[in-house]
């Protein structure tokens, strides 16, 4: 099948050895949003995505990965508008007003601020961006799997995914897939991933029996980064 300039980013994580292909697609995804708000087009400085990280602010990861670029001025102005839409939007400051509110029936006044306060950190700029392009990126590779032959060896080859896009996978194959897609689909990934599985924890198990004094002269096997793999299965943690 010839390749597309959608297709390209899939193949590509399916090809590239080692850890969850969505992991690599995702963290692509993340640096890219990264670098478009901080990088050099200072893009925080335009008024669309100035409005857009003010109503949705950032998750406590994200910020600190913004933290991290160095741009502290381009962070600094983010922050401060974002830091005013709070101030307008969110009423914060008319707790102080509520004078028995706590006790009346129905919702409260500090009921409602407490919520749209709730609400409003339960956004990121940032996640949003990522999950918008991250599912287009998903449904391709459902769209190539009865397309692409090569498609099942890149998936065999695979080390297994990470339990959170497994499930993703799971959830939204059986909504892209006919019921024999879908059959066919499950026949290889559900193995692979069982097999994924028993292979880490045996990895895990004797990275522990290493320790012990009488294991001291044998050898690791696959176990030296069986913490690292470990964490990458069960939360995307990639960790060289």
């Amino acid at each position: 099948m010839k390749e597309h300039i959608h297709t390209i980013p899939v193949l590509d994580a399916l090809r590239e050895p080692g850890h969850c292909p969505f992991c690599k697609i995702y963290d692509k995804l993340e640096a890219d949003a990264i670098d478009f708000i901080m990088g050099p087009s200072l893009s925080y400085m335009t008024e669309d995505v100035r409005d857009e990280t003010n109503a949705a602010g950032f998750c406590e990861e994200h910020l600190g990965k913004l933290y991290a670029v160095q741009n502290r001025l381009g962070l600094a102005l983010m922050l401060h508008t974002h830091f005013k839409f709070i101030q307008k939007n969110m009423e914060i400051s008319k707790i102080a007003e509520v004078s028995g509110g706590l006790f009346k029936k129905g919702e409260s006044q500090t009921d409602r601020i407490a919520k749209k306060i709730v609400a409003f950190q339960n956004r990121c700029y940032i996640c949003e961006k990522i999950d918008n392009t991250f599912l287009r990126y998903m449904d391709t590779f459902f769209y190539l799997w009865p397309k692409d032959s090569n498609i099942k060896q890149l998936v065999k080859a695979l080390p297994g995914f990470c339990l959170p896009h497994y499930a993703q996978m799971l959830s939204l194959s059986e909504k892209a897939f006919s019921k024999k897609q879908l059959d066919d689909f499950l026949s290889v990934v559900i193995p692979l991933q069982k097999a994924a599985m028993e292979k880490l924890e045996g990895d895990m198990d004797w990275f522990i029996q290493k320790f012990d004094y009488r294991n001291s002269d044998a050898p690791w096997k696959d176990s030296k980064d069986a913490i690292n793999r470990t964490m990458a299965m069960l939360k995307g943690a990639i960790i060289e």
